[in-house]
């Protein structure tokens, strides 16, 4: 059997694979902590560092599995979900409101050893679209290992 390597297969059989649950809201709706999540996945993926299971891909192999995300907050938890969609990292976090800040902390998850291996966080003052354009990107970005990701512009 001869198989045939591209620089691109190559790049992509070296990525980790990331799977990232909808962030818990807090003095935000549900439809902006999804619309931020979201945007979270689409800016890791951008990173190209990682391999990024999509979220039509994960809610279709929890349903199958019958699992339930509700509450599912704990690293324990980023633990299962990972095991079952295959991840080897999971990402979880919040998104908070308090007046004119924002703030969003995430954490990165080792799904075999059950270990935080990156945490981030990023405050914005503004609205929450800048958190949506600006914040997501920079979260991403710490959480692809570099801390000094862009500031608010």
């Amino acid at each position: 059997m001869i198989a045939l390597l591209t620089p691109g297969t190559i790049l992509l059989a070296q990525k980790t694979t990331i799977a990232v649950l909808d962030f818990e809201g807090r003095g935000i709706s549900q439809t902006e902590v999804a619309a931020l999540t979201d945007r979270l996945r689409n800016e890791l993926f951008r990173l190209e560092v990682f391999q990024v299971v999509e979220r039509g891909m994960m809610e279709t192999i929890l349903t199958e599995q019958d699992f339930q995300l509700t509450g599912c907050t704990s690293n324990e938890c980023l633990v299962e979900v990972g095991q079952l969609l295959g991840a080897q990292m999971m990402v979880g976090g919040s998104i908070s409101r308090v007046g004119d800040m924002y703030t969003a902390s995430a954490r990165i998850v080792n799904v075999e050893t059950s270990q935080v291996i990156m945490v981030a966080d990023y405050d914005l003052e503004g609205k929450i679209n800048d958190m949506l354009t600006i914040g997501m990107r920079a979260l991403a970005i710490r959480l692809g290992g570099d801390e000094k990701a862009p500031p608010p512009t």
